[in-house]
């Protein structure tokens, strides 16, 4: 669980929320318990599917995650989960989400991405169950400015020191050299 994952479990709690994560690899307990005042649990990925009421996206777009949520996925919810996805909108099968919606399977969803961006599914248009959002989460000055001194300070690390302040495990390998 990364900042995004962390950042939304210390306010679901703040919502009396129990919450569940999964992730490519366990945290400590330690950090488990340090993630705000209930801490988190850990569950393998079908066991979380199965036994949440709300599913919280937070991941990169990267081949694995591509289609991570489809037909198979949200059959295994419960029924009438809400599904929330800010994170990439190719995680999602759309028209399987449209599905699940319409049989009531899944009750709900928040999206502020979408699979084919700029288009959006026209199931998903006139649904008084959905929520749709532009993705909007670094659209400040401030963040927007903050980010580009991150990487500017990413690029001098990596020149002079050869490491880089932030990595993406996913990039890992790509570089030669």
């Amino acid at each position: 669980m990364g900042g995004i994952g962390t950042s939304l479990a210390i306010k679901a709690q703040a919502l009396g929320m129990k919450v569940v994560y999964h992730n490519r690899r366990r945290l400590s307990r330690d950090v488990e318990m340090a993630v705000g005042a209930d801490g988190v649990e850990y569950r393998g990925w079908e066991d979380l599917l199965r036994g949440v009421d709300v599913l919280s996206l937070n991941v990169p777009l990267t081949e694995g995650t591509r289609g991570l949520i489809g037909r198979r996925e949200l059959g295994m919810m419960r029924r009438g989960a809400v599904v929330i996805n800010t994170a990439r909108g190719a995680v999602v099968d759309e028209g399987a989400l449209v599905d699940a919606l319409a049989s009531g399977q899944i009750s709900s969803c928040g999206l502020d991405v979408y699979e084919n961006e700029p288009e959006i599914h026209p199931g998903l248009l006139n649904n008084p169950n959905v929520m749709l959002l532009p993705h909007m989460g670094t659209w400040t000055v401030e963040t927007q400015t903050e980010m580009e001194l991150w990487t500017v300070a990413n690029v001098k690390s990596a020149l002079e020191t050869g490491k880089l302040r932030s990595r993406v495990v996913e990039q890992e390998g790509m570089v030669e050299g």
